[in-house]
């Protein structure tokens, strides 16, 4: 069972969330706490899921992502936020989270969302993604081949390994020999790393 660590103010947020997956089988909660400042007694715990507001009492959520990867390495940051703002979600992704959630959907929504971090997928709301990933104009100099664009494009989308073979007719091997490809080629060494490369492509 995968642990998340919630740091979130609202207090009535903050014990929905935390009621929610704590009667999960497939989540539990490590600690729900107000602030990162709060967070930080926590890191002997080492939650696999940091849940992460954008504004909080000590500052940015956002502007905090290196400091918590220090104290929590393991855990994927995903931010948790009300504020649809293409500019955060991007810089959330600069400063390595590997998603970005909002508020206004579904608990089982966000549910959803975190499982599929396992399966390869990246948890992005459907608002976030269509502000942020528009087709690249190839514009830049790549080695990439079509084919790979195509498969990175699905990617950044937050589509799994296995919805992006289904959708390009290949199967599940050919992808993830593809994505180590595209690893090897743009020097990367995640899909985080992978979706933030794509949102400075060239457009």
């Amino acid at each position: 069972m995968e642990t998340i660590g919630l740091i979130e103010d609202n207090e009535c947020l903050r014990a929905v969330f935390a009621a929610y997956f704590r009667a999960s089988t497939s989540f539990d909660i490590a600690f729900a706490v107000g602030d990162i400042r709060d967070a930080f007694q926590y890191h002997a715990i080492q939650p696999g899921i940091l849940l992460l507001d954008v504004d909080l009492p000590s500052g940015s959520g956002i502007d905090a992502i290196p400091v918590l990867h220090r104290y929590f390495p393991k855990a994927k940051i995903v931010m948790l936020s009300n504020l649809k703002d293409a500019n955060l979600t991007k810089q959330a992704l600069r400063n390595g989270a590997s998603g970005f959630l909002l508020k206004s959907n579904s608990v089982d929504y966000i549910h959803e969302s975190l499982l599929n971090i396992g399966k390869g997928g990246l948890p992005f709301s459907p608002e976030t993604i269509s502000h942020l990933i528009k087709p690249p104009t190839g514009e830049r100099e790549t080695d990439l081949t079509k084919r790979e664009l195509e498969i990175v494009k699905l990617v950044s989308d937050g589509l799994p390994n296995k919805q992006v073979a289904d959708k390009l007719f290949i199967s599940h091997f050919t992808v993830n020999q593809h994505i180590k490809h595209i690893f090897k080629k743009l020097s990367l060494n995640s899909k985080t790393e992978l979706v933030a490369w794509y949102l400075s492509y060239d457009r």
